[in-house]
């Protein structure tokens, strides 16, 4: 994050990047975020998702560490009965291939290992159309995802949670409701490591 040597995070940037967990809501989907945008939220992000150091999974998830217990919460207060499903918020295909990884998928992955009854439900594809979201304007965000999103199994009766590094606009995440909720799904909120203002 610091560009300092040495395997993931120095102390000092470990200790920057404190959990401060809220919720938020964008449309029709509440959430809860681990941390709120900051510049060393955003060094972090770019370091995990464009530098190819996905090794930084393992200290976001200790810092998305506080939503597990309330995904847990969540769940027994909807009366959800047996697993819970995390689904991750999809890539874009260009995107796949250049990082090698989908950055999401790997944050659900930390989630789960600390919610007993939580599977990962990588359900979510994304069409090849879809442009990098990064310089929209909010309504060009919402215009860019809408229709973008399918299926890629049956999630009819889960009762699932979104995943995500960053909600902004709430464009992805509001695309993702709708189409699990299209699809059959219970979905109870999103889960992010970070909220950012539009």
């Amino acid at each position: 994050m610091c560009d300092a040597p040495g395997p993931n995070l120095c102390l000092d940037c470990y200790f920057v990047l404190e959990p401060k967990p809220h919720y938020f809501q964008r449309g029709p989907v509440h959430g809860l975020a681990a941390t709120s945008y900051s510049p060393e939220v955003s060094s972090l992000l770019v370091a995990f998702k464009d530098r190819g150091q996905f090794a930084l999974a393992r200290e976001l998830g200790q810092l998305m560490e506080p939503l597990a217990q309330e995904l847990l919460a969540l769940s027994e207060l909807s009366g959800a009965s047996g697993s819970c499903y995390l689904a991750p918020a999809p890539s874009r295909i260009q995107n796949f291939a250049k990082r090698g990884f989908q950055p999401s998928l790997l944050l659900a992955r930390q989630l789960v290992k600390k919610v007993p009854n939580a599977k990962v439900l990588n359900c979510l594809l994304l069409s090849s159309g879809v442009l990098d979201q990064v310089g929209l304007s909010s309504a060009e965000r919402i215009s860019n995802l809408e229709g973008s999103m399918r299926l890629n199994q049956s999630v009819s009766g889960k009762t699932v949670f979104l995943v995500d590094d960053v909600v902004t606009t709430g464009a992805t995440i509001t695309e993702a409701w709708k189409t699990l909720s299209l699809g059959g799904a219970i979905v109870l909120g999103a889960l992010v490591i970070s909220e950012a203002r539009a």
